[in-house]
């Protein structure tokens, strides 16, 4: 093979690689900041940020992020029956922002797996994840910051 066609070849293969990579991105996984009320130690989110419509049938979401004032890190708010966890996106490693993937969080930099509770379940992070306790009436999600 010659020079030029290795280069060509080697150059739609990294296109074909990153529209791949974008597509399955926007394929189920994709990041909701929901609507919330601030207050002076809380975060409130409304149950209703869980549902969403997709070709007018009514759909529910397992997640929900929402950025507290002044965090460098989203806050993660993972729903499962009528619980629900909210854990910082911070790897307690090195301190990258964590991803949901499918019923856990990875860290991109280094692979460390949590739980949806924050649990560790692979290094080479040590630490759970910040969790934030939350409460809940009929309405609203109350994730307590102090």
């Amino acid at each position: 093979m010659r020079r030029d066609e290795f280069i060509s070849i080697s150059s739609q293969a990294g296109l074909a690689l990153c529209l791949a990579a974008l597509l399955g991105e926007s394929c189920g996984s994709a990041v909701y900041f929901a609507k919330a009320t601030v207050a002076a130690d809380r975060v409130s989110v409304p149950k209703s940020e869980f549902q969403y419509l997709k070709k007018e049938e009514l759909r529910e979401r397992n997640f929900v992020f929402v950025k507290p004032p002044g965090a460098e890190f989203p806050v993660c708010l993972y729903k499962s029956s009528d619980t629900y966890t909210a854990c910082l996106m911070r790897c307690t490693h090195q301190g990258c922002e964590v991803e949901v993937q499918g019923n856990r969080y990875v860290c991109p930099c280094h692979g460390s797996e949590f739980s949806t509770g924050g649990a560790v379940l692979d290094g080479p992070a040590d630490r759970p994840l910040k969790t934030f306790k939350t409460t809940q009436d009929e309405t609203h999600i109350h994730i307590w910051l102090a």
